[in-house]
């Protein structure tokens, strides 16, 4: 299920405190060292793991394509 964009910021936020780029596993790594939910998890896993993002707002842009960011 799609999840608010407030259960995914933080991770997003978090992940470029430590990296430039990060892509899906990196999100993924830092939902499972955090116990996020899995609903955050999925949406993460619905994004292409060949893309790279260089910001919070690339992140944000992608999850809302795959419509994993709720209403």
């Amino acid at each position: 299920m799609p999840a608010p964009w407030s259960d995914y910021q933080p991770v997003v936020e978090h992940t470029f405190s430590l990296t430039p780029e990060a892509g899906r596993s990196d999100f993924v790594d830092i939902c499972y060292a955090n116990e996020v939910s899995d609903d955050v998890i999925d949406g993460f896993d619905s994004l292409d793991g060949r893309v790279t993002f260089k910001s919070v707002e690339e992140a944000k842009d992608a999850l809302e394509a795959t419509g994993a960011i709720s209403g």
